[in-house]
């Protein structure tokens, strides 16, 4: 079961004050089992209502042809183990491409209908300004017009959480932003600093997947860490902490170990500005999907760290890509 899915069942499984009440017609009086008994069925979400009717959910990322015949087994079933055909059904699309799906299923002796629901149609700040964490989690995935409200939100939700649950807090937007690419670039840059180890297998993804991630790619790799650990910084920064600098070294260690630094060694900067080129690339391929001709030979010619830097933070905020790239360095 791809991350994403898991991550949506969780928060929902503690029913977001705020968004519930927009999706659902009723009061939630209760969450009943997802597996449905005498098959192989097992629906996202299903709830009796407080005027006994039955709310069945399910998150869809992508647009799925077979979902209307889905959403019939999924009643039939239901309606069978509940012995009631008194059943909202409703599909919430959280993907990232426009929604194609039909919500409907029209064959000879049978008309099926059940409501459709993009994500985005609902205003990040409605959930945003709930008092619920789990509804300011949901808004990642709704109508953002203000990515940096939205993040300053995220972060200071966090705040009062120790560190367990901070750690699960940023995993969980950390996923849920896996299909919102732009917002997850600029919301890993913003969380780096913060005091919380997150390792390859906390983000429960294939090893392909993983090595095409932006954590990943960003500094997450086989063992390395998002935060401090043992009181080291883990990543890299401008500037230096008590003479230690840690940068990369053959993109396998961060960290010091055994009293040595790893990226930067006897006082020597060696991979700050390598990491620098690399990120350029690296959010250039994220953002457009490749990979300009040309760009990697132009970055590596590129010296200038203050320049990159500047660059960088331009690329993770600007929709023009090619026209920063053009700009900055002529591509």
């Amino acid at each position: 079961m791809p991350s994403k899915d898991i991550t949506l069942k969780d928060i929902f499984e503690e029913v977001p004050h705020r968004l519930s009440k927009i999706l659902s017609p009723a009061p939630i009086k209760e969450l009943l089992p997802t597996a449905l008994p005498s098959t192989e069925l097992r629906v996202d979400f299903l709830a009796r209502l407080e005027d006994e009717s039955i709310l069945h959910m399910e998150f869809q990322s992508f647009n799925d042809t077979n979902m209307p015949w889905r959403m019939l087994r999924y009643y039939t079933a239901i309606a069978e183990k509940y012995k009631t055909h008194n059943i909202k059904q409703l599909v919430v699309y959280v993907g990232n491409e426009k929604l194609r799906m039909k919500s409907s299923l029209k064959i000879k002796n049978l008309v099926f209908k059940y409501e459709i629901l993009d994500i985005r149609q609902i205003d990040c700040k409605v959930l945003l300004e709930s008092p619920d964490p789990m509804d300011r989690l949901l808004a990642c995935l709704c109508k953002v017009e203000d990515e940096v409200y939205l993040i300053e939100k995220l972060i200071k939700t966090m705040e009062g959480m120790n560190e367990e649950e901070r750690k699960d807090y940023l995993l969980k937007a950390l996923t849920l932003t896996e299909l919102r690419p732009n917002l997850r670039i600029r919301l890993t840059e913003e969380v780096k600093p913060m005091p919380i180890v997150v390792r390859p297998e906390d983000i429960k993804l294939s090893k392909k997947k993983l090595r095409k991630d932006v954590l990943y790619r960003l500094g997450l790799e086989e063992g390395k860490q998002i935060g401090l650990e043992k009181g080291k910084q883990i990543g890299l920064e401008e500037g230096k902490k008590e003479g230690e600098v840690i940068g990369i070294e053959k993109g396998r260690q961060i960290g010091i170990q055994e009293g040595k630094q790893i990226g930067f060694q006897e006082g020597k900067q060696i991979g700050e500005l390598e990491f620098a080129q690399k990120m350029v690339i690296t959010i250039t391929g994220d953002k457009l999907g490749y990979v300009p001709k040309g760009l990697e030979e132009r970055v590596k010619d590129v010296k200038d760290r203050d320049f990159l830097h500047a660059l960088i933070k331009k690329l993770i905020s600007s929709e023009k890509v090619l026209e920063v790239l053009k700009e900055e360095l002529n591509i």
